[in-house]
């Protein structure tokens, strides 16, 4: 293992810890002028213990503290997965990226296998930002800018935490049940997708008409109808209280004149038969 690289990180330690905190307040501030909605932003500097195993187990990779570029790193979730390239795209206008060691996990996978899905991006200041004196001291600077979805980075940092930490306990059963829930991951972050857009979709209601002002009654002078007598009177009287009520009243008073009439002859008829039993 190369020492001299150990050691000369550690002289520059901090420098690299300012570089850390300069460089997420500042993709916090891209992200928040492009107004990005964003779970979070998380930032580390490579511990010593870190770079140590890196560099023994790249072999000879790395002969200068240079070439390693995830001293810094930046770690941006998104809440859902469409949102990766949004980020991406952003980050790709304002930095330099090294596109010869960024690295897309998404395409990595074989189209029927699930893991691990990430965008790596391997960047440095621009031109411009390098010129501000704040920034000056750090244009030769790398920094790893990782994006992911908050699913993705539950599945990440668990599976991380089981598997690598317990290695010798690690079955081919425990790397088909990781892939069986990146699988589930990889749906439900469809379905988030799917969900979000239902609900942002503009609805569109029926246009009501315009309210029109309702038209008065010309008021008309009314003439009383000259008075009748008899039959033609009564006519005038049922058709001003409506032919359904009229009817019920005809009907009525008719029902009367029968029973009376009925009444009559009945009680006529008693009479005739009252005068032959008495002089019978």
């Amino acid at each position: 293992m190369n020492t001299e690289i150990i050691e000369k990180y550690e002289e520059q330690y901090t420098f690299y810890q300012t570089f850390t905190d300069k460089m997420k307040s500042l993709v916090e501030l891209i992200l928040h002028k492009q107004n990005i909605p964003i779970h979070s932003i998380a930032s580390r500097t490579k511990t010593k213990d870190s770079l140590e195993n890196k560099v023994a187990n790249a072999g000879h990779k790395y002969d200068h503290l240079e070439k390693i570029t995830d001293l810094v790193g930046i770690r941006i979730i998104t809440y859902y997965e469409d949102q990766i390239d949004q980020v991406a795209k952003l980050i790709r206008q304002e930095f330099c990226v090294d596109e010869d060691n960024s690295v897309d996990k998404r395409k990595m996978l074989a189209p029927d296998r699930f893991g691990y899905l990430s965008l790596h991006l391997i960047v440095n200041l621009s031109a411009e930002q390098a010129k501000l004196p704040e920034y000056e001291q750090f244009k030769e600077c790398k920094v790893e800018i990782q994006i992911r979805s908050i699913l993705q980075h539950a599945w990440a940092e668990i599976e991380h935490d089981l598997e690598y930490k317990n290695q010798a306990n690690v079955t081919d059963e425990t790397r088909r049940h990781f892939s069986r829930l990146a699988g589930l991951l990889e749906f439900a972050d469809l379905e988030f997708e799917k969900i979000r857009d239902q609900i942002n979709e503009p609805k569109h209601y029926p246009v009501l008409c315009e309210a029109k002002p309702a038209l008065l009654p010309i008021p008309m002078k009314t003439v009383s109808p000259p008075r009748k007598s008899g039959m033609v009177s009564m006519f005038y009287k049922v058709s001003s209280v409506g032919w359904a009520a009229s009817f019920v009243a005809v009907a009525f008073v008719f029902s009367l004149l029968l029973d009376v009439y009925f009444n009559s002859k009945i009680t006529h008829l008693a009479l005739i038969l009252n005068g032959l039993l008495v002089h019978g």
